[in-house]
């Protein structure tokens, strides 16, 4: 690392098993979170809780419309490992084995026939009695890994960087939509009239992840644990009402859960998708595989949704790693190539999967035979549209490590590759997105990532002139927005401001505007306006886009 970079890299207290009570507490709040979500509590508005288990259902997605009308059957699989993976002792620097090695007197992978399998020219490698299945997904040209995966000045807190991975946003910049969740919200006002009849993205899980969180609402198919999902493909409905008591409990009881039975939208979808495929595969017997599984059928079954989102936990490895990584790797690779020999030749072509963590861990091991908080590291890509293996971005140097020539204690790994540019390429090369508007979803322009998948052609879906991406509000500004729109082609453009009655009070922008993303600010109190619900109307290309935005201040 460079001298500024480690200025900046103090370590956070909190992020060191050593750190006793606050690294607990930090555990805690952790938790606390995942509490609020069970709860409904941190998402107001568009979710339910059924039997104590949180069901958010999709509100009107209208890239999901735009989707369903692209020219292609590709779907994402996005995989978390939840509690910041070891990347070093996923992906071995073979090339750097004596450096590595000293880092890790006690816990490095041995560098022999019996423990590594090295992967390409030989400078990596993966620990063989583990991760022998993802190898032979690499010898069959259906793995890729991103070097060096993660963002400036990193946090290492597991509440604010699963945040920031989730958001997509600066390590400074408090966002509460997910990636997902923007690229899901875009505004096709056909959309609305007809939406789909299958949910757009399904998470499986046990956290409610701000991925798939929009401007406005949550959106998201949660399901608590697979036997959730079971017992909706399985009757089409969360809660049995035949078996009732015949009195007036029985009817009160009844007419409650027919009407909640009734708010699950896409149970016949999913119960259709499930009950028209079937598993091919003898799947290992863990909590990730059966999640794969439920993913593989829907996939098969064709239910139409382009996102599913997965995970596998205990990756907070500061302690024990030596017995606790190795468990946890053979569940991993023994799952995703059962997933990947599940799905065939026929869909195994047109399903990517990418691993992702809220951080990596240092370098150096621990005094517990573990390793603490880190930084950067490596992702993993799994699918046959990956056209061969490889690695991709620049690999990581152990040397930059050293201090005065001996090893420091708490060195990070440097990223060189933006966490935001593997999402980027995703949306644009896999999913077929405008890349105006994978820029506007991501807030930025980011690099594209070479050689990663072979790149689609975009589509824009029903709206082929412009999207109505929403609204934020404007940083130390309160009670102004930032009203956010792309133009997918150049045209005259009409954004105005009306009140709930439907009247026109301010016009923001009238005239052409070429291709590109754009921000509009509006402030009420420049016009004399008073707090309150109001109503942002784009026109172009003949097409009406609307929404609203409750401005307080």
């Amino acid at each position: 690392m460079n001298q500024s970079n480690n200025k900046n890299n103090k370590s956070r207290f909190g992020s060191k098993l050593e750190h006793g009570k606050a690294h607990e507490e930090e555990h805690k709040s952790w938790s606390r979170r995942d509490f609020l979500y069970f709860t409904g509590l941190a998402a107001i508005g568009g979710g339910m809780m059924l039997n104590n288990i949180p069901v958010e259902a999709f509100g009107p997605s209208p890239l999901m419309g735009a989707l369903s009308n692209a020219e292609t059957d590709r779907s994402l699989v996005l995989l978390r490992f939840k509690g910041g993976s070891d990347g070093q002792n996923i992906v071995v620097p073979i090339g750097q084995y004596d450096l590595y090695s000293t880092f890790r007197p006690n816990i490095a992978i041995p560098n022999d026939t019996d423990n590594m399998i090295p992967l390409g020219e030989g400078a990596f490698g993966v620990p063989k009695l583990t991760m022998t299945p993802a190898s032979e997904l690499w010898d069959a040209g259906k793995m890729k890994i991103a070097h060096s995966v993660g963002y400036p000045n990193q946090n290492r807190s597991h509440f604010r960087s699963t945040d920031i991975w989730a958001s997509a946003s600066d390590y400074n910049e408090f966002i509460n939509s997910g990636w997902i969740g923007r690229y899901l919200e875009q505004e096709y006002p056909a959309y609305f009239l007809a939406p789909p009849s299958f949910p757009a993205a399904i998470k499986i899980g046990t956290q409610n992840d701000m991925i798939f969180r929009g401007a406005s609402n949550p959106l998201g198919l949660v399901f608590n644990n697979v036997d959730e999902f079971y017992q909706i493909a399985q009757t089409g409905q969360l809660y049995d009402t035949n078996n009732l008591p015949e009195c007036l409990y029985g009817e009160e009881l009844g007419f409650i859960r027919e009407m909640s039975n009734n708010t699950f939208r896409y149970s016949q979808a999913l119960k259709d998708a499930y009950d028209s495929s079937s598993t091919d595969v003898t799947y290992p017997d863990n909590d990730l595989a059966d999640q794969l599984l439920i993913v593989s059928r829907l996939i098969k079954g064709r239910l139409g949704a382009k996102v599913y989102m997965v995970e596998i936990g205990g990756f907070d490895t500061h302690s024990n790693e030596i017995n606790d990584l190795p468990i946890l790797l053979d569940r991993f690779s023994t799952a995703v190539k059962a997933f990947y020999d599940d799905l065939g030749t026929e869909f195994e072509n047109d399903v990517m999967t990418l691993t992702f963590t809220e951080f990596h861990r240092r370098i150096d091991e621990n005094g517990s035979l573990g390793t603490d908080h880190g930084e950067a590291g490596p992702i993993m890509l799994f699918g046959g549209g990956l056209q061969g293996n490889g690695f991709i971005g620049q690999a990581p140097d152990l040397k930059s490590t050293e201090e005065g020539g001996d090893v420091r204690s708490g060195a990070y790994l440097e990223h060189h590759t933006d966490f935001r540019s593997i999402y980027a390429t995703l949306l644009q090369d896999w999913l077929c997105i405008d890349p105006v508007i994978v820029d506007a979803v991501l807030m930025d322009n980011f690099s594209r990532v070479e050689n990663m998948v072979d790149a689609c052609s975009p589509g824009a879906g029903s709206n082929n002139q412009a999207v109505l991406l929403g609204h934020e509000p404007v940083k130390g500004e309160n009670g102004a927005i930032h009203i956010k729109y792309a133009m997918l082609s150049a045209g005259t453009v009409r954004l105005h401001i009306l009140d709930t009655a439907g009247q026109e009070i301010v016009s923001l922008q009238n005239g052409f505007q070429e291709r590109g993303s754009y921000k509009a600010l509006f402030r009420p109190s420049d016009h004399g306006l008073p707090s309150g619900e109001y109503v942002y109307q784009l026109d172009t290309g003949g097409k009406r886009m609307v929404r609203t935005a409750l401005v307080v201040f």
